[in-house]
């Protein structure tokens, strides 16, 4: 292949194969992927998963019958970690990123004695014992995947004057690096754009100065780290609630993080009653313009960046498809689905390197069911992006195409060559159909995942409804194509492997 190869793809009305009519499809586009060069590249450990220390702890979590509570009100049991089922499932992630943080990683105290505190002192919500640390990286070290840590910031670590003190943290990295436990960032406090509800009102000059305490305590214990920060949570019509980004950068702290994180959810869930900007409708994460919204906001914290701190990589640090826990029967089914892949994908294609998905299992917005370790539709969608999407993101260029078509290309996952290109179908009615042009072979393999209801809990592969057996996944298995054109129903998603590609970017 010519290394300046255009890959065409054509969505037409109709096409034949050696002859014989294809049944006829609705939409008609035109898109190309560049497969000359990469546009981006995402860490390999892209696609991640949080536990929130909130579920480490057994502190109080989302309720399970969607109860309105801005802060999460159920008590719910110590993590389990070592849940055979769970492991299994989990494997299939790896590598990734495994983040323990969320609201109450602010509102734990530490203690790693052999005998802890059962009771929290005042300033605090829960204990986090040695037992539970232990629980965490045995799981992370056992299945591939790496930590990333929130050390808590909340009012219970401050002094008189508000300022963050080292004493409780200290402890925790005193029995890490004891245990030679390896995070591979750690975070300071969880969305410092909303630490007013933590009852302590802190200024940009103040987070600066907790950030630099911090740095200076990590570098006691460790020559080489990450730090990351400010996980400010951005809302879809508001953005960052109250500003921190520009003048915590501007005011010096660029010098002190090496990443950038930051924290989005599209909308919110009935639980957070009349706290929300973008209360949850069926159908609404369906719509071009409201998933567009996610890069509104990626492309501000880029702004940031590149203005107070160049270079520094960006890092989706805790995403779902509904603040609050998620949706009940919306975040949990198919819909939610639609999504999850059309943000991967899009942020990907920003370059952001890290998306930490809030939860691998836990409340309506884990991957998978927490009670039942049933995977959900997003689990299997995660799954194949895994298998299939590697870290070179390609240019998709929109020619002529519906705008319920999205669509993004990857080099794909260790086939050197090869092309896996993500179609995503939104229309409620008309079918999509993709034709390649420009391959020697025309090779061509389809996995087309769909439904027969938006809230439905099943997802199916090529039609066959995706069941794990115990932990153990079936073949996901593509429909080979050779010269046949590969069709997209409605409301669908495909992923599309073209392992003949030989394109020039993926070799």
């Amino acid at each position: 292949m010519a290394h300046g190869l255009l890959i065409s793809i054509l969505v037409a009305g109709c096409s034949s194969n050696g002859g014989t009519s294809d049944p006829p499809v609705d939409t008609t586009a035109e898109l190309s992927v560049d497969a000359s060069q990469a546009v981006a590249t995402v860490d390999e450990r892209y696609l991640s998963v949080a536990v929130d220390t909130a579920q480490l702890v057994g502190g109080r979590f989302w309720s399970e019958d969607g109860s309105v509570e801005f802060v999460g009100q159920e008590r719910v049991p110590e993590y389990d970690f070592s849940r055979p089922r769970l492991r299994a499932l989990a494997q299939e992630l790896a590598p990734a990123f495994l983040r323990i943080g969320g609201t109450d990683a602010d509102r734990v105290i530490y203690d790693m004695s052999a005998d802890p505190i059962e009771e929290a002192p005042e300033g605090f919500e829960f204990v986090l014992t040695a037992a539970q640390v232990d629980g965490v990286f045995e799981f992370s070290e056992a299945l591939g995947y790496d930590v990333m840590f929130t050390i808590g910031a909340g009012k219970g670590v401050r002094d008189d004057e508000s300022a963050w003190t080292p004493d409780m943290a200290r402890k925790l990295l005193e029995y890490v690096s004891s245990n030679e436990y390896d995070v591979t960032l750690w975070e300071l406090g969880n969305e410092w754009d909303l630490f007013f509800l933590h009852g302590v009102a802190i200024g940009p000059s103040q987070v600066v100065a907790d950030f630099a305490a911090a740095r200076a305590l990590l570098e006691e214990f460790y020559d080489d780290f990450m730090f990351g920060g400010v996980s400010s949570a951005y809302w879809p019509s508001l953005g960052e609630v109250t500003e921190v980004y520009p003048d915590f950068l501007a005011m010096g702290g660029a010098d002190l993080i090496d990443v950038i994180t930051w924290h989005y959810y599209p909308q919110q869930s009935q639980r957070g009653g009349s706290v929300v900007s973008d209360p949850w409708e069926r159908g609404l994460l369906l719509t071009p313009e409201r998933l567009d919204l996610a890069l509104n906001w990626a492309d501000e914290i880029a702004d940031y960046r590149d203005a107070g701190a160049p270079g520094t990589p960006i890092w989706l640090g805790e995403t779902g498809h509904a603040q609050y826990g998620g949706q009940p029967d919306s975040s949990d089914k198919y819909e939610g689905t639609f999504w999850w892949l059309d943000q991967l994908g899009a942020l990907a294609r920003r370059g952001q390197q890290v998306s930490v998905r809030q939860t691998l299992s836990g409340s309506h917005y884990g991957l998978i069911d927490d009670a039942t370790l049933e995977p959900r539709p997003d689990y299997w969608a995660s799954v194949l992006w895994r298998r299939l999407m590697g870290q070179r993101v390609l240019d998709v260029g929109r020619i002529a195409v519906d705008d319920y078509v999205r669509v993004y290309a990857h080099c794909s996952y260790d086939r050197p060559g090869a092309v896996t290109v993500l179609a995503i179908n939104l229309d409620p009615d008309k079918s999509v159909r993709l034709e390649v042009a420009g391959f020697s072979s025309g090779a061509k393999e389809l996995y087309v995942l769909s439904s027969d209801a938006l809230d439905s809990s099943d997802i199916t592969l090529n039609g066959t409804i995706l069941r794990d057996d115990d932990g153990v996944l079936p073949a996901l298995e593509p429909v080979p194509i050779g010269q046949g054109p590969a069709d997209l129903p409605p409301r669908s998603m495909a992923f599309v492997v073209y392992p003949d590609a030989a394109a020039a970017a993926c070799l």
